[in-house]
């Protein structure tokens, strides 16, 4: 189980890496999008992928901001949820999964979503 995220994470790279989101059919629209014509925060976050397994940050950012400036936070979460081998990485345990940060990031989120719609990014 504890090389089951690192596997996942090759496997969605690979993926993005041969299959272009713009150009086929693999990837799942969004529903939310589908239904009421308005961006999701996630919306773009595949095409971002795609991007930024190619190295193009520029072009990912365009895509979608957030989810390329959550990552370094989903990296540290997923690390010290997983890896914490020895305790050494409690202090960054609790700083990550704090009451305050993870309000602070769902928020964020929520934020992203209303400022994405109304500025149409």
């Amino acid at each position: 189980m504890r090389y089951a995220f690192p596997i996942i994470l090759i496997a969605l790279g690979i993926t993005y890496y041969f299959v272009n989101p713009l150009m086929s059919n693999f990837p799942v629209q969004c529903p939310w999008r589908v239904l009421t014509g308005t961006l999701c925060p996630s919306c773009g976050s595949q095409r971002a992928l795609s991007a930024l397994v190619h190295g193009h940050l520029g072009q990912a950012l365009r895509y979608n901001y957030f989810f390329v400036i959550s990552i370094p936070y989903a990296v540290v979460a997923v690390l010290v949820s997983w890896y914490n081998i020895g305790h050494r990485l409690d202090r960054l345990k609790a700083l990550a999964f704090h009451r305050y940060t993870l309000w602070g990031y769902i928020m964020l989120f929520m934020m992203w979503w209303i400022v994405r719609n109304l500025l149409h990014i």
